[in-house]
């Protein structure tokens, strides 16, 4: 098209420079008229070409940002696809968990059920210090099992805690006062698990429990190292190495 307006603008020149030669042929008029149309009909083609490559030139830049966009969004598209897969499988692991929630519920309480009379029993043969609170923190047990304002897990945790008080008082020292099977009133020392001993109030009794035999025997020979025991337990005197008849140890133990 440009090289159509280009020719026409060349005859018009030539046809002008004739034209000027003799201006009063009506036939040259009639021509240089005509090329002047065409050249106008050239121009206005000319710019309507421009218009169209322009046109194509924005539409091809915005085809091509339009398909980097789209690599963009595919690209998100499948990191978040990855992510929906993982969430959907977490999903299906919490329906099973949630399924087997009821099972895990009838199991646990029989459990504790058999902890609580375990530790009964254990307290029942063990060394006879404190029996009668350590047996009504056990009555207490099983009060929580039937109470329905306290929840399982709250259940587990206070059977737990009644287990872990038992075993700190292997680790302990403790001294208290307390009533032998006759009513009189006595001092109670108790050496972690090993050693337990009373005194009278008078301090003329000294006695040892016997674990083996399950018996109490006086022993006053060690009295002195009784008394001694008490106030270290007490913390009115530093811990010190005293020599106190202590259970023998039984197989298992």
């Amino acid at each position: 098209m440009k090289r159509i307006a280009v020719s026409t603008i060349a005859v018009a020149s030539v046809v002008l420079g004739a034209g000027l030669a003799n201006a009063q042929d009506p036939r040259i008029k009639s021509v240089i008229d005509e090329v002047d149309e065409s050249n106008k009909i050239a121009q206005a083609s000319q710019q309507t070409i421009d218009g169209i490559s322009d046109a194509t030139s924005k539409i091809f830049g915005d085809f091509k940002a339009a398909l980097k966009e789209n690599a963009g969004l595919r690209a998100y598209n499948a990191q978040q696809q990855r992510v929906i897969d993982r969430q959907l499988a977490e999903i299906e692991n919490i329906k099973t968990s949630i399924g087997q929630i009821d099972e895990i519920k009838r199991q646990v309480t029989p459990l504790m059920l058999r902890m609580i009379d375990q530790l009964e029993d254990f307290v029942a043969i063990d060394t006879p210090f404190q029996v009668d609170d350590r047996k009504e923190r056990i009555m207490k047990l099983r009060d929580y099992m039937d109470d329905p304002n306290i929840s399982d897990p709250e259940r587990f945790r206070l059977v737990l805690e009644e287990y872990k008080r038992e075993v700190q008082y292997g680790r302990t020292i403790n001294a208290y006062e307390g009533s032998l099977t006759d009513d009189r009133s006595v001092n109670f020392v108790r050496l972690g698990r090993v050693g337990f001993y009373y005194q009278t109030k008078d301090g003329s009794e000294t006695a040892v429990w016997d674990k083996t035999n399950g018996t109490w025997v006086i022993n006053n020979d060690y009295k002195r190292a009784v008394r001694q025991l008490r106030r270290m337990a007490g913390n009115t005197v530093q811990k010190d190495i005293l020599v106190l008849p202590v259970a023998a140890p039984t197989r298992g133990n």
